[in-house]
C-alpha cells in the first residue's frame, strides 16, 4: 500500500505487502512486510508475523 502522496523516487524496489505512509519521500529500497514513512522514508516497523491488510 502506497500513501496518498507519497514519492518513491528512482528504480526502488518496494516489497510484498510494505506500507509507504502518506507524503513520504522513499529513496531506499522497502524490504516485504515492513512499514516506512517519514522524509527521507525509515523502516518505523518490520512485521512477518502479521497477516496483510489485504
Amino acid at each position: 500500500m502506497i500513501g496518498a502522496g507519497a514519492k518513491i523516487l528512482g528504480n526502488i524496489e518496494v516489497g510484498k505487502y510494505a506500507k509507504i505512509g502518506a507524503n513520504s519521500v522513499v529513496l531506499h529500497p522497502v524490504p516485504e512486510y515492513a512499514t516506512a514513512a517519514g522524509v527521507p522514508a525509515r523502516i518505523v516497523s518490520q512485521d512477518k508475523a502479521a497477516k496483510p491488510a489485504l
